[in-house]
């Protein structure tokens, strides 16, 4: 059975509709039919993940400029690059990148500690705790990685002239704003 609904759509909805239909299919019920299934398989991942993550996510893959890595690589890498990586060139090229991400973020506007702090939480290297205002907690989601995630936020920070004190414990690092 075929259900016939109307709907109204301001100017903006019906450009963005048209513009839908003009790269996935000449036909206004399939496109519709799609954006449906696309809601409704989006509506059943956010029982787990909420919007802001999902937006992140694509956000990171777009462009192709990052890739996902199973949990299990990421360990072995990194215990690697532990027991490798005493050179002084691998942990200058982390602070390149550190600066140019500095960049990008400031372009997205992400331009202060927590939006930071936040949006680089997506990439699952670990959970970040509000303590008070200006004060967080990042648990790393592995300790191989704690250098690696210090030097790079270090950078980031210095890239934007944010005034920040990097501390670290065993399984986390403690980011207090200094202004």
């Amino acid at each position: 059975m075929i259900d016939r609904i109307s709907i109204s759509l301001d100017e903006e909805s019906k450009r963005k509709l048209d513009f839908l239909r003009d790269k996935i299919s000449d036909n206004t019920s399939e496109v519709i039919r799609g954006i449906i299934d696309f809601c409704f398989d989006v509506i059943r991942t956010m029982e787990k993940f909420d919007t802001e993550s999902i937006k992140i996510w694509i956000d990171y893959l777009a462009e192709k400029q990052h890739m996902i890595l199973d949990i299990e690589h990421w360990r072995v890498i990194f215990s690697e690059i532990e027991k490798c990586s005493r050179s002084d060139q691998f942990w200058e090229d982390m602070e390149k990148i550190g600066l140019s991400h500095a960049i990008q973020y400031k372009l997205k506007g992400l331009d202060n500690v927590e939006k930071i702090l936040k949006y680089v939480e997506r990439a699952n290297w670990y959970g970040v705790k509000c303590e008070a205002k200006g004060v967080y907690t990042l648990i790393l989601n592995d300790l191989a990685i704690k250098k690696f995630v210090k030097v790079f936020l270090e950078k980031v920070f210095q890239g934007q002239d944010l005034d920040v004190e990097i501390k670290e414990g065993f399984g986390k690092l403690i980011i207090v704003e200094k202004n």
